[in-house]
């Protein structure tokens, strides 16, 4: 675990660091190490494996020299980003149902139903209960309208155990 004596704030520590990773980003853009050269570079990843500030500052080098000499390619870092976005979302939104699942009271969990059925998502019985069938409704709708379906103002009160 990092110990920081002089309790340094990041960008301290960072100046306090500057020309160990300025020698790391030297070393890691060249073709080829003398023997050397890769023997202080093991020296510096063996500093950043037992420093995780260390290990941070040389992590975003790494990012930094990627992108200053194009090993990135914008369009995967979208798809990348478009990819987790999309988890994000997914888990948002299950964590959302579990609670309206919890919250709702059977009224308002109907009142949920009808609304997804006028629109075309929710072809179950107006039940009141958040099941698979209404959690799939309220999925595709999200996904087609992206949001969260909004019939009227549902307010739900934290349940009293």
């Amino acid at each position: 675990m990092f110990s920081n004596p002089n309790n340094l704030n990041i960008s301290d520590y960072a100046q306090q660091h500057r020309d160990l990773i300025q020698t790391y980003c030297q070393l890691s853009i060249q073709p080829t190490l003398s023997d050397l050269d890769s023997a202080q570079l093991d020296h510096i990843l063996a500093d950043a494996e037992n420093d995780p500030l260390i290990s941070f500052l040389i992590d975003e080098a790494d990012h930094m020299l990627a992108h200053l000499y194009s090993f990135i390619d914008e369009a995967d870092i979208s798809d990348q980003q478009q990819k987790l976005q999309s988890c994000l979302n997914k888990a948002w939104l299950s964590q959302a149902f579990q609670d309206l699942a919890y919250r709702l009271q059977t009224s308002q969990c109907k009142t949920l139903q009808q609304y997804l059925q006028e629109q075309g998502f929710y072809q179950g019985a107006i039940d009141g209960v958040m099941g698979p069938v209404t959690k799939a409704a309220m999925q595709t709708c999200c996904d087609q309208k992206g949001e969260l379906p909004q019939p009227m103002p549902i307010h739900t009160p934290d349940p009293v155990n």
